[in-house]
């Protein structure tokens, strides 16, 4: 028989001290029957979650709130609608569903009476016209009004606790245009099914290309867009690691890993299937290298650095939109954000164009690989 008040040793105090740090629950927890999955028609009688499942709690309860904004989103898109007025009104109900006060505190978000984790916007609400394939959320001097004719894209992500989602969807009102948003759906549909433990990567582009390519548009076959690809997300990071391919012939020997979590997005073109950086940039990110720099360390005048500890303590390691700065008590900064650009303690992100006059359109969401299956977070009854 041991020694009930013999005293611990080191090991058995390492042993305890690991037992003590619980990661935290999330509220919002869904019942094995409501999760989303591919490649099981029937879940095993004795069906259980086993791995990380506080952690998928966190991206559950971002996606749900990514559905609340979307459906909100959807009534303010639509032909007459100021394209400005839009984002402005989006982010204010994203503001809304994290808890958060005012679009200052919206991107590492705030805790509040009835949220107790930080919860906020993840990256700028991208709203890309026809051509412009990604990256652009509208700016002071946006003066776009939404046509019949257009194809918006709606990309905008959510985080509870840094676990972030990422999902995105098009809108249209030209029947003409049904088969190119079509394409990108179905594409980004068709990938998720072959995602799974242990498949190259390179098996997701080689899907995504064929389905895109069986569409055509006036006669033409649609193209994906080459030179964007999907993307791993980690916590507070929302490009992280490996990359999903949207063409075949990937060099790319990567495969998929338990436990992965990916933003699987596809573009379907009517264009070249290429696209390029064009102005103005709208969104922007503190380098990850210049993260942990001190203001002090910063090249340029008092007001540059200044500019950079705003930026540094706000929105840390996410993007954001120059048109959220002067909530932030920030007037003038062109000049001083040019500087931090040119130096490299920000990285700039410009607009993501096609061939002028084409369509892109797109879908997006963000799913977990387990053991068991795969969890779409961000699915839900419109996409």
């Amino acid at each position: 028989m041991t020694d009930r008040h013999q005293q611990p040793t080191a090991e058995q105090k390492q042993l305890d001290k690991k037992k003590k740090k619980v990661t935290p629950v999330c509220p919002y927890r869904l019942e094995p029957g409501q999760l989303l999955f591919y490649g099981n028609e029937t879940k095993p009688e004795k069906f259980e979650i086993v791995d990380e499942l506080d952690k998928r709690n966190f991206y559950r309860q971002a996606a749900d709130m990514h559905r609340e904004v979307r459906k909100y989103a959807r009534t303010l898109i639509k032909p007459g609608a100021s394209l400005l007025q839009v984002a402005i009104d989006v982010e204010a109900k994203i503001a809304e569903v994290c808890g958060n006060k005012n679009l200052a505190t919206c991107m590492l978000g705030q805790k509040s009476a009835n949220q107790q984790y930080y919860c906020g916007q993840a990256f700028p609400l991208g709203l890309s016209v026809n051509e412009c394939a990604a990256h652009y959320a509208p700016l002071p001097n946006d003066d776009h009004i939404v046509t019949e004719n257009d194809i918006i894209k709606v990309d905008f992500g959510i985080h509870c606790n840094g676990y972030l989602v990422d999902s995105a969807f098009s809108m249209h009102w030209n029947p003409e245009l049904d088969q190119i948003v079509q394409a990108s759906r179905e594409a980004t549909d068709e990938a998720m099914k072959v995602a799974g433990p242990d498949v190259l990567l390179s098996e997701l582009g080689n899907r995504v290309e064929e389905i895109i390519c069986s569409y055509e548009y006036k006669g033409k076959n649609l193209n994906p867009v080459r030179n964007l690809c999907g993307h791993m997300v980690d916590r507070y990071c929302i490009h992280s690691g490996k990359s999903i391919p949207l063409h075949r012939d990937s060099k790319s020997k990567d495969r998929m890993e338990v436990g992965e979590v990916y933003a699987c997005e596809t573009f379907a073109s009517t264009g070249r299937g290429k696209i390029t950086d064009f102005q103005p940039t709208s969104h922007y990110m503190v380098a990850p290298e210049a993260v942990s720099l001190g203001k002090a360390m910063i090249q340029g005048t008092d007001q540059t650095r200044a500019l950079f500890d705003v930026l540094k303590k706000n929105f840390h390691t996410l993007a954001w939109n120059p048109r959220w700065l002067p909530s932030l008590g920030v007037e003038r900064y062109q000049l001083q954000l040019d500087s931090l650009v040119k130096n490299g303690y920000v990285n700039d992100y410009p607009k993501l164009i096609d061939k002028a006059g084409c369509y892109v359109s797109q879908f997006e969401h963000t799913f977990m690989i387990g053991e068991w299956g795969k969890e779409v977070f961000t699915r839900g009854d419109d996409y």
